[in-house]
């Protein structure tokens, strides 16, 4: 039941994201607390201002798709996975030369900033839709789950456990 319930918040949001792009914004200010909630966890009208930042992110993530298939392979998320607040610790670990253990990113972005993200908050240094539904349900949350990700984005925190054991 939960598998459902998971794939169905999926197709919600990612129907709702294309409905959004393809009118240009305009469905997202008629579904505006749900865009809110969706990316930043409250409903308050402040966030309109990304609106159409999230639409450019959204076609540059389509192109990418369907231009680069090994980047579509690296990213993919079964619609019926669980949302995640953090990589799965039985897959990697902080690296030995990471400053602290904890399941942050400390003042790394490099994802956010290979991405051009419009939610990598500048003057802070940190992700303003940490904790969301989009963040949770999507590679924010779960990342990284892949050696290839680590190394697309040039990931200094985290390692592989398989990739230790091969040097061992």
């Amino acid at each position: 039941m939960k598998k459902i319930k998971w794939a169905s918040a999926r197709l919600i949001f990612v129907t709702a994201a294309i409905g959004v792009a393809f009118t240009g914004g305009i469905l997202g200010y008629f579904l505006y607390p749900l865009y809110s909630w969706y990316f930043f966890n409250d409903i308050k009208l402040r966030y309109h201002k990304y609106l159409p930042r999230l639409i450019s992110a959204f076609w540059n993530q389509v192109c990418e798709l369907l231009r680069n298939p090994d980047y579509r392979a690296m990213f993919l998320i079964p619609w019926t996975m669980p949302p995640m607040n953090g990589p799965d610790l039985s897959l990697v670990r902080t690296g030995s030369t990471w400053p602290d253990n904890d399941r942050g990113c400390g003042n790394c972005v490099n994802c956010c900033l290979k991405r051009n993200c419009p939610l990598h908050d500048i003057k802070r240094n940190r992700c303003r839709s940490y904790g969301s539904f989009f963040w949770r349900y999507f590679n924010c949350g779960r990342y990284p789950q892949n050696a290839k990700q680590i190394q697309f984005y040039d990931c200094k925190k985290w390692e592989i456990f398989n990739c230790l054991n091969e040097n061992d």
